[in-house]
């Protein structure tokens, strides 16, 4: 998954902190594609396209993982 990829979704919208979900109005998803980076105004983080790539792809990664608490887990 490249970071170009997982972004494209969202292009044409704004940055949006992945940790607080604080939107940027400043940043845009396609300046970010480009290659712009940016520091989350309410908790300090910073994100460019590849911190947010893989952000997305652990977090897709964790929820294929987790199971829920009402079932049992898979035998192995």
């Amino acid at each position: 998954m490249t970071a170009s990829s997982t972004l494209a979704p969202a292009l044409g919208g704004h940055a949006t902190c992945l940790s607080c979900h604080t939107v940027d109005l400043t940043v845009t998803d396609s300046a970010v594609a480009a290659g712009a980076d940016w520091r989350c105004v309410r908790c300090g983080q910073r994100w460019d396209a590849r911190r947010l790539a893989a952000v997305t792809a652990y977090t897709q990664w964790l929820s294929e993982r987790t199971v829920p608490a009402n079932q049992p887990e898979p035998s192995r």
